[in-house]
């Protein structure tokens, strides 16, 4: 377990930051801090911010990917890279659209 002092610091410039934070941002803000802590970095970051490992190793890939190959960077207004993120729901479930307009009555749509 991380020093408490350690992540009440951490946490204390999280909450400061992460209102002009966007995801990327957030995630490559974690990674630097979990980095320059060294070992128990990535535990501490993700008890202070609420970010799991999983995306602190993600943005740890990400910057290491970029080191190797410079092209790989994205744009700076793209957030994730094309076809990331959740899926509409419509994908699994076609039905939905369908199913949520027949709970409504004709004429109250609109």
């Amino acid at each position: 377990m991380p020093d408490a002092s350690v992540v009440e610091w951490i946490r204390e410039k999280y909450e400061r930051l992460s209102p002009v934070m966007n995801e990327r941002s957030r995630r490559r803000w974690a990674v630097t801090e979990a980095l320059s802590l060294g070992w128990g970095g990535i535990t501490a970051v993700a008890a202070a911010t609420g970010l799991t490992r999983k995306t602190i190793h993600s943005g740890i890939r990400e910057l290491e990917a970029e080191a190797a190959d410079p092209d790989s960077v994205l744009p700076p207004e793209r957030i994730r890279r094309p076809g990331a993120g959740r899926r509409p729901i419509t994908e699994k479930q076609p039905e939905l659209v369908a199913a949520l307009d027949a709970l409504v009555e004709p004429t109250a749509s609109g």
